[in-house]
């Protein structure tokens, strides 16, 4: 296997760590999701890593094995003291595979109109967006069983190599304590498409950074850097990597530039995972008052409520960007520049739902989630989001209007 369990399943990352064998292995093509017992200073724990090239995104099979390979770990009880939560070190982590989503989308609404022309209930009509609501269920079970097997051994997750979208920044928030490359960051993009974070990212976000860090991350849809994530609580620890990204050379001989870039992301990613997992593997297994984390007294605050409330009124108003509708955003580079992207207005109404009562004193993470997932669902069967897809696919300036 190619990726990141090469380096777990290796001799490199010193005396004090042994690899003991696999407790759950998957693969579908070059995808693979594999889960090795360890053993770190005579601590016994598991490292799990999921690699599915080139992005990395969350596909339906990788998600039947994540909840697979940790109920696994799970049954393992107190032989384990910690679970890593480990990855390729790439540029580019995704979430949902967009494409896919178009394609199921459209291919949803043609029937739609199709039942409904044929008098068709409502029930049997929301029925058609099952293909939706099974993926949202699977990532609210996965958000379940990590936070179940947080309550037996001590979970952290690696977040190697660059920025993380959706599914891929959601998936690490489910751990206790973060580690972060230093030239990585997270962006929740999804009010940019016309979706909300779905798998309890604003649940994690408001645990760990608080309602106002929490709701400057999912409404202005910003890319977050890893200091910044540090500062707010969700990173407890940044480690330099004092390399670039490789990057494509784009030489004459298209297929030797290829195998050139993915060998230079071999050997940058086991480099990377050298930096990174000694100071997971430390962070699993010491005093837990050892832990570096922000306090709510010296948290950093991205954005204050009334710069929040600011932004988002400009960017939801769909005729704000009327003479920028269909336009690449590279056509309109300076004026996104000023505006910022357009939001969908029914991602912002459904996250301020989702926020207004936030109380701490009286949260209930797994019945935050659960609605997180059901307002999440609505906005898969919000005509509107369509045209946030087609324009994130094709990098143009959506148009929001309502649609019909």
């Amino acid at each position: 296997m190619k990726g990141p369990v090469q380096l777990v399943r290796s001799d490199r990352l010193g005396n004090g760590y042994r690899n003991l064998g696999p407790i759950y292995e998957w693969s579908e093509g070059k995808a693979y999701l594999a889960i090795d017992r360890v053993s770190f200073k005579e601590t016994a724990g598991a490292i799990l890593c999921y690699y599915h090239p080139p992005v990395h995104q969350v596909g339906n099979p990788g998600l039947d094995a994540y909840l697979e390979g940790l109920r696994k770990v799970y049954e393992q009880g107190d032989r384990l003291e910690f679970l890593i939560l480990y990855g390729a070190n790439d540029p580019v982590h995704a979430g949902g595979d967009l494409k896919e989503s178009l394609t199921r989308l459209e291919a949803t609404l043609k029937t739609k109109e199709e039942k409904a022309s044929a008098g068709a209930s409502a029930e049997e009509i929301d029925r058609l967006f099952d293909w939706a609501d099974d993926r949202l269920k699977k990532g609210i079970s996965l958000h379940g069983i990590i936070r179940k097997i947080a309550r037996r051994m001590r979970v952290v997750a690696v977040c190697g190599g660059g920025t993380r979208f959706g599914g891929s920044a959601e998936i690490p928030l489910m751990a206790d304590y973060l580690v972060g490359d230093s030239r990585s960051g997270m962006c929740f993009s999804e009010a940019m498409i016309g979706l909300i974070p779905g798998w309890g990212g604003i649940a994690r976000t408001l645990i760990k950074a608080g309602p106002v860090n929490a709701a400057c991350m999912a409404m202005t849809s910003r890319e977050v850097t890893a200091d910044q994530l540090k500062g707010i609580g969700i990173y407890n620890e940044v480690v330099p990597v004092p390399f670039q990204f490789p990057r494509r050379e784009k030489i004459a001989d298209p297929d030797a530039d290829k195998a050139a870039y993915l060998a230079a992301l071999e050997t940058h990613n086991d480099e990377t995972g050298m930096l990174l997992l000694p100071e997971a593997l430390d962070m699993a297994t010491c005093a837990e008052g050892k832990i570096p984390g922000a306090t709510d007294r010296d948290r950093l605050i991205l954005a204050t409520q009334a710069d929040i409330s600011k932004e988002v009124a400009v960017r939801k108003d769909p005729e704000n960007y009327a003479h920028l509708w269909g336009k690449s955003l590279r056509e309109a580079k300076e004026e996104i520049k000023r505006l910022g992207r357009p939001l969908a207005p029914q991602s912002i109404e459904a996250l301020n739902e989702l926020l207004k009562d936030y109380d701490p004193a009286a949260f209930d993470e797994h019945g935050f989630v659960e609605k997180e997932m059901k307002a999440d669902a609505r906005l898969y069967r919000n005509p509107r989001f369509r045209a946030g897809l087609i324009a994130t696919l094709e990098q143009t300036v959506a148009d929001y209007r309502e649609a019909d």
